[in-house]
């Protein structure tokens, strides 16, 4: 169940005493799922359906945070549950360990590894490798090394799932997945300046192990820009953003949105903020509240947008960032660049002219009918021109 479902089922309930049953939706499970990662006191019913909390969690990639919420509670847990968290937190281990390795390789290629989601965002944000799970493990290096780190993957037994795309390549051994980046994302998504983010970053320890770390202000941007992209559609995706925005200055989060402004990634910074409001309100730094509000015209266009992602009516909204960015855009000549940019041939697209033995240069072309026939005239206008 994704995040905005449950989000939507919880809000029926009152969330800060015990839940009311229902027969008919997993309201009270829902309810008790984010009180718990609210932080607030609540009396856990005896009537629980734990088998549905425990998919509930699982489903959104808190089950270890739930687990320690209700610990931290008193509450009988079963057994069952327990076992399960158990389970999860050992894969986490088993993936830190993988890491560790792979960053000890890289290091005698004396090759620099900036390690970003996974293990090291849990030590980063939750204090423990272990409470926040991973089903692979994403590296970026830069350009220059990138081939040299393909090879040595290819040497230690993995194998490449296909070739580069625009940003990474990934490789996968024993049902271990790594997503090797030269660049975070697609530029045409999100405009994540790399080089930047490789000055700005900074060295740290992993296990023992050299890795260098994303500043505090680009993995704020980078977890919005992520979780924009999947429609913040996991708990845990808006956990990050909260946990990644404790405890600075004020003048930190100005020059946060000075950054984000400059590397036009205000809307994707807002609406994540907006987020984090809408599902954890006692989570959002009240410095951070003083700085949003200078900019009112742009918090309204995002809270606007944050709010569609926490709709019921889900055949109605399109869960595409695309759509939420240009809702949240104030600039009309920046809307109109992103659309066009939309339209634009893409990595994938080429792939499929190379296949069809087809003309690269007619994609220009070819695109926009290539999303009508994908999606339908309906879904490309109400991404392109969503409700203001």
């Amino acid at each position: 169940m994704s995040a905005s479902r449950t989000f939507g089922i919880a809000m029926r309930a009152n969330t800060t005493v015990a839940p009311r049953r229902c027969s008919h939706e997993p309201v009270d499970e829902a309810a008790l799922l984010i009180t718990c990662l609210r932080g607030l006191p609540c009396i856990v019913p005896e009537d629980t359906n734990w088998e549905l909390l425990l998919d509930l969690a699982r489903e959104n990639g808190v089950l270890l945070l739930l687990q320690q919420a209700l610990l931290a509670l008193g509450a009988d847990v079963p057994g069952f549950f327990r076992d399960a968290a158990a389970e999860c937190r050992a894969a986490a281990e088993r993936l830190a360990g993988e890491l560790e390795c792979l960053l000890r390789g890289f290091q005698g290629l004396h090759v620099e590894a900036l390690a970003f989601k996974g293990p090291t965002l849990a030590l980063a944000l939750y204090g423990d490798v272990t409470l926040r799970s991973s089903n692979d493990l994403d590296l970026l290096v830069r350009h220059d090394d990138f081939l040299r780190c393909e090879v040595w993957l290819i040497n230690q037994g993995f194998i490449a799932l296909g070739p580069a795309s625009e940003h990474d390549r990934r490789f996968v051994r024993d049902g271990l997945l790594v997503e090797l980046h030269f660049e975070l994302a697609a530029y045409r998504d999100f405009p994540l300046d790399v080089d930047g983010i490789w000055r700005r970053s900074r060295p740290a320890d992993f296990c023992g192990q050299f890795v260098r770390a994303m500043s505090d202000i680009d993995l704020v941007l980078y977890l919005c820009a992520h979780g924009l992209k999947h429609g913040f559609s996991r708990l845990i995706w808006i956990l990050d953003v909260a946990r990644s925005l404790h405890g600075w200055h004020r003048n930190a989060y100005e020059e946060m949105m000075r950054q984000a402004r400059r590397q036009g990634l205000e809307p994707h910074l807002l609406i994540g903020c907006e987020v984090v409001r809408s599902m954890f309100p006692q989570q959002l730094p009240e410095a951070l509240d003083a700085v949003i509000i200078m900019s009112p015209k742009a918090a309204k266009r995002a809270r606007h947008a944050a709010a569609r992602l926490f709709s019921e009516n889900l055949e109605v909204v399109i869960n595409d960032f695309r759509s939420f960015y240009l809702q949240a855009e104030p600039g009309a000549l920046k809307r109109w660049r992103y659309r066009f940019g939309y339209l634009g041939p893409t990595y994938t697209d080429y792939l499929w002219a190379r296949s069809h033995r087809i003309y690269p240069g007619l994609m220009v072309i070819l695109r926009p009918f290539r999303l009508l026939h994908k999606y339908g005239l309906g879904r490309v206008w109400r991404v392109l021109f969503p409700e203001q």
